[in-house]
């Protein structure tokens, strides 16, 4: 090869390993595997308490909700007898009155 001339294979020092080889799993890494799904599965039943605790609110909140509204249709309804027996019991007098009257 002439002097300053490249050969066009890289040169390596790294010798070529065995094909037969197999590689030894490295415990760090498994480790850091580990912690990170460990981590993630934290945060995910954090995160579900969370949604369970937020639904629980909003499911009593709505309860109180219709007990208002229950107790509201009630008095309205209390209300609402009362009146048509009271109407009724006046248009019942009127009438007496007047066939008094005649």
């Amino acid at each position: 090869m002439p002097k300053g001339a490249r050969s066009s294979l890289p040169r390596s020092n790294v010798t070529p390993q065995p094909r037969n080889v197999v590689m030894q799993p490295q415990p760090e890494l498994f480790d850091l595997y580990r912690t990170g799904f460990k981590g993630a599965l934290d945060l995910m039943q954090v995160s579900l308490e969370n949604a369970e605790r937020l639904q629980n609110q909003q499911l009593t909140a709505f309860r109180s909700v219709l007990d208002a509204q229950l107790q509201a249709a009630t008095a309205l309804g209390d209300a609402m007898s009362a009146f048509y027996q009271r109407s009724a019991s006046a248009l019942n007098a009127a009438r007496q009155r007047k066939s008094e009257g005649r």
